[in-house]
């Protein structure tokens, strides 16, 4: 009778464990159905970019025609393809030279020094969401083109806007970062055993916030390099980028424009991995050093 009586209690006990499993099931399944919604929503458009870049004819059918490499090789071939493309690198390069060499001490100088300027300072890190991006362009023109400061069409005033376009992805990347590591502590600690504010910054916070210096610089990679507002307006056919180049051959050269736009992302990717893999490796080296 004992045995009899301990079996529904037993039943009892595991059946809320069943329970709980397959409802573990059933968000892992929605959460899958979710995902791939997500991902057909995100990269459906850029597969119909990729075929039509490799497109004989694709008007009035569901797929094209016919397929051909000949825009590629097109697009390689140009002349204007290596100086373009290498110019939007070299200035998306400089910009996340600029942000992180500007805004890291920034940064630290606020979590440890002044606090209380941290919302003054997000509040500032917000408006290039509210400027509009012509407004930028021509208030910096009209800034930088009387003297004592002439920067009007020249890279430097383009990479100096793309900094301020830059600035809340580097601003959230790296406040982040310090929020994480409790900033405050490690530098009252390096200060208590000698240690000056910029020994501190290069030697112990920077090895400790390569991850939010990396996703920053990810971000304003992405922003920057293909950008086309600021790059018509401030130095135009001068120096003439990628996004540029890419705006300018849209209505002669629809295939070559969709070339350029999946070479873009390629290079997207290939700049973040780098960027990534040494942020990586330079994190274990040290790791295995300490």
């Amino acid at each position: 009778m004992s045995v009899m009586s301990d079996a529904p209690a037993v039943l009892a006990t595991q059946k809320p464990e069943n329970v709980r499993e397959e409802t573990g099931r059933g968000r892992e399944i929605g959460f899958l159905i979710l995902f791939a919604i997500f991902a057909g929503y995100t990269l459906i458009p850029l597969v119909g970019v990729g075929l039509f870049s490799v497109a004989t004819t694709w008007f009035d059918t569901v797929l094209p025609v016919g397929y051909t490499l000949d825009h590629i090789t097109e697009t390689l071939n140009d002349p204007l393809f290596v100086p373009t493309v290498g110019r939007s690198i070299i200035a998306s390069l400089a910009t996340i030279a600029v942000s992180v060499a500007l805004m890291t001490p920034v940064m630290f100088l606020i979590h440890v020094a002044a606090p209380r300027a941290s919302p003054l300072v997000e509040f500032l890190s917000l408006l290039p969401f509210a400027l509009p991006t012509i407004v930028l362009a021509l208030s910096l023109i009209r800034t930088y083109s009387a003297p004592p400061i002439v920067l009007s069409g020249t890279p430097t005033l383009l990479i100096l806007a793309y900094v301020v376009t830059g600035l809340p992805f580097m601003y959230r990347a790296l406040d982040n970062s310090l929020r994480a590591i409790d900033t405050t502590t490690l530098n009252e600690a390096s200060v208590t055993l000698g240690a000056s504010r910029w020994t501190t910054l290069r030697r112990v916070i920077l090895p400790n916030i390569r991850t939010g210096i990396a996703a920053g610089a990810l971000l304003v990679f992405s922003v920057t390099f293909g950008e086309f507002t600021l790059s018509s307006f401030i130095v135009g056919d001068a120096w003439k980028t990628s996004g540029v180049w890419t705006v300018a051959i849209w209505d002669d050269q629809p295939h070559k424009t969709t070339v350029m736009v999946m070479i873009g992302f390629a290079i997207s990717w290939i700049i973040s991995l780098i960027i990534l893999v040494g942020f990586s490796k330079r994190a274990t080296v040290e790791t295995g050093q300490r």
